[in-house]
């Protein structure tokens, strides 16, 4: 029978033999050295497609410590020794009897060989059981360019969860909050090819990210948790696809629309020029509200409402001019690389559809042109001039035998007898209340001009009461009794003003 020293010392002696050949440590250190494998150059890692996928990530890369860190070091009957250390600024720990000792990039099991090594061969312990636990990571440091809102490094710290200084409650940053913090991605990202390149050991390492599985699937697995040095690169999509562009608009890590954009517009509206559009924030608060909002293919109109949107800029814009050509609107946008991107806009398949992803989410720096239509039809004009895209109001310039003439702002398409009523209606006096003449400017620059019969009994029609288009002039001629009146007076004057001339010089005789 063992006496309690001798087996105390039996049991130090299996503790050290299970340290020096731990299975775990072992299949984790060939997984370690696997993955330092150098590989061809200009060749991509996909650790997603990779045996164990995302789920092994962190198998694959343990955690390496660096300044910052704070571990806690146990060592089994030597509480003296069992403390709190940070890692200083040179990657070392200053330790007892040890003295600073160099950790940095080394995985906390790394480091708890390297202190027993260092304690035996300097002969300070005998078969001592070491343990090295995180008690605090360092705040992580990321780079995220591209298709991001506002590119640039950021520093992520870590949320503890309400814990009280132990990292066991420590959850470490993903690749959601890290672009949330860079105010989410660009309408043009390649939602499918999301890289984040991680420096392990000397090696780079490429892991490509699906976000767009995760908005199909919920698969949380896409939302990689982050490391120290990590290079998020969110690459641009070749075509823009509107239907998808919207359905991630909606997603919590998609660009916030509440920052104010700057964009132009140019050619067939009103008022051309630079323009910056305030959206509102449509992203979901949360991943639980992303996945239940969302279905397999369809997005809920009434969520994008305050999306800059080309619409919404034409709109700003004063609205189309009736040259317009609805059909073949672009946007041009610089991508991250120089190269231009060039996106199709047709505003009459979503007037006659109803499809809104006919319409384009607009990101900063977005260039909007709206061409000259080669032909025109009026009917169609008189349709996009009731659009929500187009003005409010139209010029309408009544002139001639009416009460009040001159310029009228009315609603669009508005008929030709309530710009008369606007104009106060005829003056019963003079005015020929038969007939009016229509000028109209013509988007080829010519003006045509014919003569309406009014009929206020009349419904809206194109021979008695027709529809008005912005900058239209409606001109109300004199009746025969006016002309010849005015002929009259003409003719007289001249006589009026000897009269008058006469009539001045006596009075000023009489005064004499």
């Amino acid at each position: 029978m063992l006496s309690m020293y001798e087996f105390c010392k039996l049991r130090a002696l299996l503790l050290t033999l299970l340290l020096a050949f731990n299975p775990l440590e072992y299949a984790t250190a060939q997984v370690s050295r696997k993955l330092q494998t150098p590989q061809p150059a200009g060749r991509e890692t996909n650790m997603a497609s990779t045996r164990g996928g995302f789920d092994r990530l962190a198998e694959r890369f343990p955690y390496t410590l660096d300044a910052g860190d704070v571990i806690a070091l146990d060592v089994f009957n030597v509480p003296e020794y069992s403390k709190e250390y940070p890692v200083l600024v040179d990657g070392s720990v200053s330790l007892p009897l040890l003295g600073r000792i160099p950790v940095a990039n080394l995985t906390l099991a790394e480091v708890e060989q390297l202190l027993t090594r260092e304690y035996v061969t300097r002969g300070y312990l005998k078969n001592p059981i070491i343990r090295v636990n995180l008690v605090k990571p360092r705040p992580i440091t990321v780079a995220m360019v591209g298709e991001v809102r506002t590119p640039g490094s950021y520093s992520i710290p870590f949320d503890d969860g309400g814990g009280k200084g132990n990292a066991v409650g420590v959850k470490f940053p993903d690749l959601i909050t890290a672009l949330r913090l860079a105010n989410g991605i660009n309408a043009s990202a390649d939602t499918r090819n999301v890289r984040i390149i991680r420096r392990y050991k000397g090696q780079d390492y490429t892991i490509i990210v699906s976000l767009w599985e995760f908005l199909e699937n919920g698969d949380l697995t896409q939302n990689v948790i982050l490391r120290d040095g990590d290079r998020i690169i969110v690459p641009s999509v070749r075509e823009v696809n509107p239907r998808e562009v919207l359905r991630v608009a909606t997603a919590n890590f998609s660009a916030n629309l509440s920052i104010p954009i700057t964009i132009s517009i140019v050619g067939e509206v009103n008022r051309p020029g630079p323009y910056t559009l305030t959206g509102d924030d449509v992203r979901a608060s949360n991943l639980g509200d992303t996945l239940s909002f969302q279905s397999t293919s369809v997005v809920n109109q009434q969520s994008l409402a305050g999306i800059p949107t080309a619409t919404r800029a034409i709109k700003t814009a004063g609205g189309l001019t009736a040259r317009a050509d609805v059909r073949n609107i672009e946007v041009r946008r610089t991508l991250p690389t120089g190269e231009e991107q060039v996106i199709k806009v047709d505003l009459w398949k979503l007037l006659q559809t109803g499809d809104f992803t006919a319409d384009a989410l607009l990101q900063d720096g977005d260039r909007i042109i709206v061409p000259t239509a080669p032909a025109i039809n009026e009917e169609e004009v008189r349709q996009v001039a009731v659009a929500s895209f187009s003005p409010n109001r139209i010029n309408v310039n009544v002139i001639g035998e009416v009460k009040n003439p001159g310029l009228k702002e009315l609603p669009p398409n508005v008929s030709l007898q309530q710009a008369l009523l606007a104009a106060g209606g005829f003056d019963n006096r003079r005015a020929n209340d038969r007939t009016v003449r229509l000028l109209r400017l013509n988007p080829n620059g010519t003006v045509t001009e014919r003569v309406v019969k009014v009929d206020f009994s009349a419904p809206l029609n194109e021979e008695t009461n027709p529809p008005l288009l912005n900058n239209d002039i409606i001109f109300v001629d004199r009746s025969g009794l006016a002309m010849a009146s005015d002929s009259i007076a003409k003719v007289l004057d001249p006589f009026a003003q000897v009269l008058s001339i006469i009539s001045g010089t006596l009075s000023l005789i009489d005064r004499f």
